[in-house]
């Protein structure tokens, strides 16, 4: 596995020359809708049910930076900082995937098998993972001869986190409500069947997180 960084700090084609795109999207499952800029006209997941969604509208930003929203910068190592000063960089990897889904298909032959799954998939019903047509996976897989590249680039602070990092906090919210009420339950058991509320409460602010929800938001 190789790794490329160009002088310490590296910039993508896009970036340097300024060309992104606007991509609008709309998830059939959930219905959330949302907005992201990338280099292309791209899917993305959907913040909330975590579906590969394709973009329904895709404008092209020209003089922007997706990360910023601000016109390009110059590279990193043309700003002047003082000797000995600590910047701010975000440092990323691309490395090259493969996205495998499976399911199960009940069909007289392979090829109204395949047929029956890839009308699902142009219908976007694949992954509701149905008694008809249950999922089986749905995995990102490295390639095996991908090249992994490295960028580094220099900026005044660092970006809120996407979708992607709020996803995964999600989830990891939702682990440790599970854990959480297994524990209430196992300890009300062993204290003769009843369970303490305050161990229920101290769950709630992770139950509203891994629903990106407010107290507020829940009340209303």
């Amino acid at each position: 596995m190789s790794s490329t960084l160009e002088n310490g700090v590296s910039h993508s084609h896009s970036e340097i020359e300024g060309v992104w795109y606007l991509n609008q999207y709309r998830c059939p499952y959930c219905k959330t809708e949302w907005e992201d800029v990338w280099d292309c006209g791209c899917n993305d997941r959907c913040p909330d049910c975590n579906k590969e969604i394709e973009p329904y509208e895709s404008a092209l930003i020209e003089g922007e930076s997706a990360e910023t929203d601000s016109p390009v910068q110059e590279p990193a190592l043309a700003n002047a900082t003082p000797e000995g000063m600590n910047r701010l960089f975000v440092v990323s990897y691309e490395i090259d995937y493969v996205h495998r889904v499976s399911v199960g298909i009940t069909a007289e032959c392979p090829e109204s098998a395949q047929q029956i799954a890839e009308q699902a998939f142009n219908d976007a019903t694949i992954w509701d993972d149905t008694a008809a047509i249950p999922l089986l996976s749905d995995e990102y897989l490295e390639s095996g001869d991908e090249s992994l590249v490295w960028e580094c680039v220099a900026v005044e602070q660092l970006p809120e986190p996407d979708h992607s990092v709020r996803q995964l906090k999600k989830e990891q919210a939702a682990m440790r409500v599970c854990r959480g009420l297994v524990e209430a339950y196992q300890q009300g058991e062993a204290g003769g069947g009843s369970i303490d509320w305050d161990d229920l409460d101290q769950l709630i602010p992770l139950a509203l997180q891994a629903l990106g929800k407010t107290a507020l938001e829940i009340k209303s």
